[in-house]
């Protein structure tokens, strides 16, 4: 018996010596995920501070560059303030790869007044230099550094015309930062250069040579809408023609950038329901220009039609979501019409408006509401005598006898709609009197017919009260 006793302690013992063994297994395991974890981190950070410190030793010698150079040198090769330095360069340094930006710049400083007053605004130059990689993670770093140069002398006239870029929303805000790329091959040396504007989306240019129509000028930033100006033609005419410079007064040049913004394009029934495959086509966005076009074809008469950045152009909702997402797109007004459908209607626009209206930095969805063409429903369609739409009428839908209301108190939508079932319940086949009132006009009462697997729909046109 004593030996049977020995045999399971031995048995429970090692049962036991196993678990010990898993727990100490854990906490290795724990403690090496840990100190590798902890290593990881730890080399990234160091190989990311050398990489910075070799970017901040690059910018410090591309500076010190600028510092040996005579006054007349400091410049940019392209550049509004001419010189010997390029505005763009890639560099290896410490086995990666760095791109250098430089930018020089006149400052009319207001000690001596600001132009027109100070008939020379070049008082003296500003140089920038960034220094920018990638990381190992992806993202994008960068240093700076920035220096002013004081002319040897009195500042002196250098030529050209001062020149006022202003970068502004569409609320008049200025826009901060955004990128001005200016190229000109018809003054000599040309042109091809990148100015950030301020902080209150501001550009002066102390000396821009002559030019008439030559300067091309594409304004972009991250996150918002891309502008540029273009060719005037015979046919076309754009918002924004090439700048031109002219001597002798200041010059000035406006542009208008906007936040991007998100549509959403979704197709539904009356209930809400996701309809998918439904075709449709948008055009618009922001105006860029009008065409001069002849209207019909070989009639001699022309006209000046929008154009916008946007052309018209076709697409289809999703199968299963039955939304179609324009994502970063300008803001503006967006036309969009559903294209014919053998299975389904189109009843009206959710908003209730057309054209589609997208505001800077936002996101809409904009609904086309269909219905089956063989279900039994009311569509009616209220209209003045002009055939403007008649929004905000009410509408009341009875049995012939009256004493049965299917509906009252309806009101029609921006564009004139009443939809009627708005519910999973169709209508029931059979005779009805609809009743609408509208401020300003006379009450219309008609008699209306509701058959089996239609839709039956009305236009209805009000006359104005007395």
């Amino acid at each position: 018996m004593n030996l049977k006793i020995q045999i399971s302690n031995f048995k429970f013992q090692k049962a036991f010596s196993l678990i010990e063994i898993l727990i100490v297994v854990f906490i290795m395991s724990v403690a090496f995920l840990a100190f590798y974890t902890v290593s990881t981190v730890g080399t990234k950070y160091i190989i990311e501070s050398k990489n910075r410190l070799a970017a901040v030793a690059l910018v410090n010698e591309k500076m010190e560059i600028a510092r040996n150079l005579a006054y007349d040198d400091i410049g940019t090769v392209g550049g509004f303030v001419e010189g010997d330095i390029p505005e763009n360069e890639d560099v290896s340094a410490n086995g990666r790869s760095y791109h250098v930006e430089t930018s020089v710049t006149y400052v009319d400083d207001s000690l001596d007044g600001k132009y027109p007053s100070d008939a020379i605004p070049n008082d003296y130059k500003t140089v920038k230099i960034i220094v920018s990689w990638t990381d190992s993670n992806g993202q994008n770093q960068s240093v700076s550094s920035l220096s002013n140069f004081i002319p040897p002398g009195l500042e002196s006239s250098v030529g050209g015309a001062p020149w006022v870029i202003n970068v502004s929303e569409s609320d008049a805000s200025g826009v901060p930062q955004s990128s001005v790329h200016i190229v000109n091959n018809d003054v000599s040396p040309v042109k091809n250069t990148t100015i950030q504007t301020d902080s209150s989306g501001y550009i002066l240019v102390t000396s821009a040579p002559e030019s008439l129509g030559g300067y091309h000028i594409t304004v972009s930033k991250s996150g918002y809408e891309t502008v540029e100006t273009m060719d005037t033609t015979a046919t076309f005419s754009p918002i924004y023609p090439h700048a031109s410079v002219a001597l002798g007064s200041l010059n000035t040049y406006n542009f208008v950038q906007n936040e991007l913004s998100n549509l959403t394009v979704k197709t539904a029934d009356y209930q809400n329901n996701s309809v998918g495959s439904i075709g449709f086509s948008i055009g618009g966005g922001k105006l860029i220009g009008h065409d001069y076009v002849e209207n019909p074809v070989g009639s001699g008469l022309f006209y000046w039609v929008s154009r916008f950045n946007m052309a018209s152009t076709t697409d289809t909702t999703g199968s299963t979501s039955g939304e179609k997402e324009y994502a970063g797109i300008s803001p503006g007004s967006y036309n969009i019409e559903m294209a014919s459908n053998a299975q389904y209607k189109f009843i009206d626009f959710d908003p209730s408006a057309s054209p589609a209206v997208l505001v800077p930095g936002t996101s809409l969805t904009y609904t086309i509401r269909v219905a089956p063409k063989n279900v039994n429903a009311l569509f009616v369609k209220i209209t003045d005598a002009a055939g403007n739409p008649v929004a905000g009428a009410t509408a009341k839908l009875s049995d012939v006898s009256g004493s049965t209301e299917i509906f009252s108190g309806k009101i029609s939508s921006l564009r004139g709609v009443i939809f009627y079932p708005d519910g999973a319940t169709p209508l029931v086949s059979g005779n009805y009197t609809l009743v609408i009132e509208a401020i300003g006009f006379e009450t219309e009462t008609k008699s209306i017919t509701i058959v089996d697997g239609n839709i039956t729909e009305e236009n209805i046109q009000l006359t104005t009260s007395t």
